[in-house]
């Protein structure tokens, strides 16, 4: 068996236990933006690493005219993907290797997987290659130097993984800018992004309870803290690209 085949396993056996998914309340976010026109009318998207479905179940509402696909060499995460959003053409494959012809999507999305992968160069010009010269690609992927791990560091001596599953890279925002400019993509913009609905944030508890003091200091976190968490620091980047002329 090989390395491939060993992570596909892996992950078959992780989405058989877990959703391995965003809080399902920002994907809204997600699909705005992206700025589909015209209800997705004659546009083509694909969610590269699809997992079970959770972007696609979304854009099927918010652009219920657009072409969907998702990919995802998880047979276990298809089968639920297949569930969730009925209407996306759904096939088992690689990010290394997408069996989609050149210049295809006008959008390609990866959420929180291309950290995971093991030659993540490849799969960015796999991703440029079928991505038309005038579509738009969207990629979150996380920070190495979050303002939440550094508080965990300071607070509790602790590293954070921050909640990631497997074999994770982590980098800065200008490391993850090259990664996508060597592969062949533009950057159009970044933005950061700390949950939407709520931010991550590490506390120790006895007994796996929250206090009542925890929630007060979330209410203040989400209210103060977070809209003041600079770029550089923020927990994910959400990186806007197009095809290198």
């Amino acid at each position: 068996m090989n390395e491939e085949s060993r992570r596909q396993q892996a992950y078959n056996q992780l989405h058989q236990q877990d959703e391995l998914r965003f809080p399902r309340e920002d994907y809204p976010a997600f699909c705005t933006w992206l700025n589909i026109p015209r209800a997705g009318q004659g546009l083509r998207l694909l969610d590269i690493a699809c997992g079970q479905g959770f972007f696609l179940e979304t854009a099927e509402e918010t652009a219920p005219r657009m072409e969907l696909h998702g990919v995802d060499f998880s047979s276990v995460a298809l089968d639920f993907a297949k569930a969730r959003a009925p209407r996306a053409e759904l096939k088992l494959g690689s990010a290394y290797e997408l069996p989609y012809p050149d210049k295809h999507f006008d959008y390609c999305v990866n959420l929180g997987s291309l950290e995971h992968f093991d030659t993540p160069e490849s799969a960015v010009r796999e991703m440029g290659r079928v991505l038309k010269p005038t579509g738009k690609a969207m990629v979150i992927v996380p920070n190495q130097y979050y303002a939440g791990s550094i508080w965990r560091a300071l607070a509790y001596g602790q590293s954070e993984e921050q909640g990631q599953e497997g074999l994770t890279y982590f980098r800065t925002v200008e490391e993850w800018k090259s990664l996508f400019l060597e592969g062949g993509l533009d950057v159009l913009g970044v933005q950061g992004y700390n949950g939407e609905d709520h931010i991550a944030w590490y506390f120790e508890r006895k007994n796996g309870q929250a206090p009542e003091a925890e929630q007060h200091w979330r209410i203040l976190l989400d209210t103060f803290v977070k809209p003041l968490i600079p770029l550089n620091l923020s927990q994910c980047f959400v990186i806007f690209l197009k095809r290198q002329m």
